[in-house]
């Protein structure tokens, strides 16, 4: 101890050298709400545009399933299957790099396309993070005087992949607008009085548009390449187009229809404080940061505006866009970590106030209190080099050291007083007095660290959440221990005040130490009551835990709602966006109007005191890229997500939501809505689902599955406490069954192709099935081009029946005319576990 205080430069320095490191790793650390999940996962999306649930289920994702199985450290399987899409997670072990998971799953989905139905697009793979389900922001585009078609080109050719790069961002989908197709429509009665079928125009359109390279030629001595018209520049072209020739004459395009450009059935709406705009979700990476994330798209976003209206500087709507940042959650990240470091600070401070008061020395207190931030800036330097991040975790485990931080020193210095006391010299006293106590604070130190030692057997989630702040806590701990061992006697040994050789008397030790030394006495005298006293307030104390609620986290004010609505399976995309609006309509009223600021109409007015901030509606799904990352499995599904400003509180937004849970279940008894409220949070514990408490039932028949399940949420439902109890999957979605009569179509020379092709050439357009692109010369952009009756002539099962239909014998029937068409019904979604079919039943907490 002697040689330590005959050091006080290398004290000084390395006291320096921790504060010059620690401040510097402090502003590299990355901060967050929670620490990273080491959750390797690999998500594969697969589409088969049309193909229907249950055929997507067993011909596509269950062998991409099985296939992805044999990855090595693979620990299970979640999967859904929609119409023409199928998504499978594969969950890996803890210790398994997400390297080493997607190069497994890659090879093993690319292996399997030999196996899948021809016609099958490509998986595609991709990391997924089974933590960050919410998206981080929202990127808003909208302009007044663009149409949701220019919305969606801009969103998805232009500014989606400008997102990508930036660091960290995954930008997958873009959500709400109209995908741009060019489309021929035909009229179903000028093909049967000319005798063709969508698929003999589908025929003559395709020669009409070829996409084949020219090559090149030598002429003399020149190579010259070779370019053609073979894709026309303007697609009115194409209404020239002689489908056959009848009786000598030419049928043209434009006598059974006409070329337009148009744009696919929309299956997907999104409402942003009651306009359709156009948004796409910004997810993070894994071991990317919430905060720094958004704070390079806030940064970034300008720029890529002036550089999205330069590259059309031609289009003069282009002066009118906006592109705005909505659903921060790094505002809640943010103020979380804020009150943290708020709260820590304010105990230091207060733990100052205490050893100044015992004390009595702002010198004495001041080499105690510079113990705390050393610890914490050394705690610091050591979550750089392990990669850890700055956030609830490690700040309350921070929080929880600091009365621990000063107390060693206290005890150190203490002693060092009362060697001091005793007519010693200062290094004296400090080498006699921490020698003294050296062993004492070694102990209590490593019974603080023992006390953590049990997370080190922790598993899953539980395990991610406390191991950062047991490092956090030991390694403040331990870092104080060597500050109150080094630093605080080097101080006492040059800077102790003179003190009186003669030690205190009883008379002049405080008034303090004079009330507690009464105390004291009497609880001696008294030790049998003082020890039952204590036993029963050990046994009211675990009478009241047994009573008291059990929760991983305390509820978080996130400043959001998030409601899912699900109406009567099979409801029109446009009936479901009505009774959005009237939902709309009833938060409005409760809560107030939204802020101007996303909203299209230039004159909108600001509404201080409103404490609704924005409102996003997300209708349907677009079975594509989005349905990834949707919990809508159909038209009848819908989410909202309403923010609210930052003045609203926890328990407003509770009420809120039990108003709105009351009004509404009176005023839509046959729409099923439920809350929650969590955000970002919530959504990470709950890795992913959209509810604290989740059933399973495994069970492949579905009837029988949905029979057990509805006993399961009746029976939920009655518990106190459970709310929004539903099941996620339905299996009334209405069908039409098209059974042909094979023979009979036989006799007419009629194939099951030629029933098929034309039947979805009508409903869905040939891009179903061949798929022909046209290239906008203008935007560089290449387009499906298809044929198909107009969506509003799609209006009865007779337009269906009368399908024109042509064989090999070049006459044409109604499609009726072969085939029998009968209502029945069928599951819109499909979910798996592990191969096995599974039917899920969710329930809410209240609060």
């Amino acid at each position: 101890m002697r040689w330590i205080l005959g050091k006080p430069h290398l004290i000084i320095v390395a006291a320096l050298m921790t504060v010059v490191l620690g401040g510097y790793a402090y502003t590299k650390i990355p901060a967050d709400l929670l620490p990273q999940f080491d959750t390797p996962a690999v998500q594969i999306v697969c589409f088969y545009p049309g193909m229907p649930p249950e055929v997507m289920e067993k011909d596509i994702m269950s062998r991409l399933q099985r296939w992805t199985a044999q990855s090595v450290g693979i620990e299970h399987q979640e999967a859904k299957a929609m119409q023409g899409v199928c998504v499978v997670k594969d969950f890996f072990a803890e210790g398994v790099s997400n390297a080493e998971a997607m190069a497994q799953v890659s090879s093993y989905a690319m292996s399997d396309m030999f196996y899948l139905p021809p016609g099958t697009i490509p998986p595609m793979v991709m990391p997924f993070d089974p933590t960050a389900s919410v998206p981080l922001c929202l990127v808003v585009v909208s302009n007044p005087e663009m149409d949701e078609q220019e919305l969606y080109d801009i969103a998805y050719y232009e500014l989606r992949n400008k997102l990508q790069s930036i660091r960290g961002v995954i930008a997958p989908a873009v959500y709400g607008g109209k995908l741009r197709r060019i489309l021929a429509y035909v009229e179903a009665e000028k093909l049967e009085a000319y005798g063709l079928s969508l698929m003999d125009v589908q025929a003559a359109l395709r020669k009409q548009n070829v996409l084949i390279p020219a090559g090149s030629i030598k002429i003399g001595q020149q190579d010259l390449q070779i370019f053609t018209n073979a894709i026309p520049e303007k697609i009115e072209e194409l209404n020239d187009t002689p489908i056959r020739v009848v009786d000598g004459v030419p049928v043209l395009m434009r006598d059974v229809g006409e070329v337009k450009n148009a744009s696919q059935i929309q299956s997907n709406i999104v409402r942003i404080n009651g306009a359709r705009q156009v948004y796409i979700p910004i997810y993070r990476q894994p071991g990317a940061n919430t905060i720094e994330i958004v704070d390079r798209i806030n940064t970034q976003l300008s720029t890529i505006l002036v550089r999205l209206k330069n590259e059309r500087s031609e289009d003069p709507k282009m002066t009118s866009l906006v592109l705005s940042v909505a659903m921060d959650q790094s505002i809640g990240v943010r103020s979380s970590i804020r009150s943290l470091q708020v709260a820590g600070a304010l105990g230091a401070l207060l733990a100052g106030l205490v050893v100044l008061l015992f004390l009595r020395s702002f010198r004495l207190t001041g080499v105690v209190l510079l113990a705390i931030p050393l610890a914490i800036i050394a705690a610091f330097l050591v979550m750089y080099f392990t990669g850890d991040s700055i956030n609830a975790m490690t700040l309350g485990g921070l929080a929880l050291a600091i009365g621990i931080l000063v107390d060693q020193s206290i005890v150190v210095l203490e002693n060092i007083v009362r060697h001091a006391r005793m007519g010693k010299k200062p290094v004296d006293a400090a080498a006699d007095g921490t020698s003294e106590v050296l062993g004492p604070i070694l102990v209590s130190t490593l019974t603080f660290a023992v006390v953590f030692l049990p997370v080190i057997f922790l598993s899953g989630l539980t395990r991610f959440l406390f191991s950062p702040l047991a490092i956090a806590a030991v390694v403040a701990i331990f870092a104080s221990f060597l500050l109150s061992i080094t630093l605080v006697p080097a101080y006492c040994a040059y800077f102790l005040p003179a003190i009186n050789a003669e030690p205190q008397s009883a008379e002049s030790a405080g008034p303090v130490n004079d009330w507690f030394s009464r105390v004291l006495r009497g609880a001696i005298a008294a030790r049998w009551m003082v020890l039952g006293g204590a036993i029963l307030a050990f046994a009211a104390a675990v009478g009241i835990t047994q009573r008291q609620g059990q929760e991983l986290f305390p509820t978080v004010d996130s400043g959001q709602i998030t409601m899912y609505v699900r109406l009567p399976s099979g409801t029109r995309i446009e009936r479901t966006e009505e009774t959005m609006k009237e939902i709309e309509a009833a938060i409005i009223d409760l809560i107030g109007q939204p802020d101007p600021a996303y909203a299209l109409d230039p004159d909108a007015e600001e509404h201080p005191n409103s404490a609704l901030q924005l409102l996003i509606s997300n209708i349907g799904v677009l079975m594509d890229w989005p349905a990834a990352y949707t919990p809508n499995s159909g038209p009848m599904d819908a989410f909202m997500l309403v923010q609210l400003k930052n003045k609203s509180s926890t328990d407003a937004v509770e009420s809120y939501v039990g108003q709105l849970r009351e009004s509404l279940s009176k005023k839509f008894p046959d729409v099923e809505i439920s809350y929650d409220t969590g955000g970002m949070l919530t959504a990470a514990l709950n890795m992913g689902e959209p509810a604290p408490i989740h059933f399973q039932v495994q069970c492949s028949d579905l009837e029988k599955a949905q029979s057990i399940a509805s006993i399961i949420r009746d029976t939920a439902s009655g518990v106190p406490g459970a709310t929004d109890v539903r099941i996620a999957q339905r299996i009334d979605y209405p069908a039409l069954q098209v059974e042909m009569d094979r023979e009979l179509a036989a006799r007419m020379q009629i194939t099951p192709k030629d029933v098929m092709t034309n039947l979805v050439a009508a409903t869905n357009s040939t891009i179903n099935f061949e798929p022909t692109f046209w290239i906008d010369k203008n935007k560089g952009n290449h387009y499906f081009f298809g044929v198909q009756y107009l969506e509003e002539d799609l209006n009865s099962e007779q337009t269906i029946r009368d399908i024109p239909v042509m064989g090999s014998a070049d006459a044409t029937r109604r499609l009726g005319s072969v085939a029998k068409i009968t209502r029945t019904q069928g599951p819109a979604v499909v979910h798996h576990r592990n191969i096995s079919r599974v039917t899920d039943i969710y329930a809410g907490v209240l609060p």
